[in-house]
């Protein structure tokens, strides 16, 4: 059941919310452990106390009407967390001054499949064998 449940919640989440910080605690101490057998056994058993944990939370959260489900701390809406090489501000502005942005990407990536199919048609045979013309 509780694999089930960390199936359906979400991978990632700006917040760090839910079992997400399980597993980023568990992708760190992996990582420290080196290929270690016995520190990796470790890691995972934490994990697993760890996603346990989040799971009661979600439960004593819901039963004293802190939340609206017992699961509502690990199943939710995941709120991205944004990339700092992109600048948001700039990509609105760019996306309000060209509204028919994704209609011409459409179209330049159709005009150049065409392209690859002419040039294909016309190259079929020509280097067909090598050597030979």
């Amino acid at each position: 059941m509780m694999m089930l449940l960390i199936l359906l919640s979400p991978k990632y989440d700006a917040q760090n919310r839910g079992f997400v910080a399980c597993t980023q605690s568990l992708l760190d101490e992996l990582v420290e452990c080196e290929h270690k057998i016995g520190c990796s056994m470790r890691a995972v058993a934490a994990n697993s106390w760890c996603d346990i944990k989040t799971i009661v939370k979600g439960a004593k959260d819901w039963l004293n009407g802190q939340q609206d489900t017992p699961w509502s701390n690990y199943i939710y809406e995941p709120e991205m967390p944004k990339n700092p090489l992109i600048d948001e501000d700039a990509r609105a502005e760019y996306l309000r001054a060209h509204p028919n942005t994704k209609e011409d990407m459409e179209r330049l990536h159709r005009q150049r499949k065409e392209m690859e199919n002419e040039q294909n048609s016309t190259n079929e045979f020509e280097n067909f064998w090598p050597g030979q013309q």
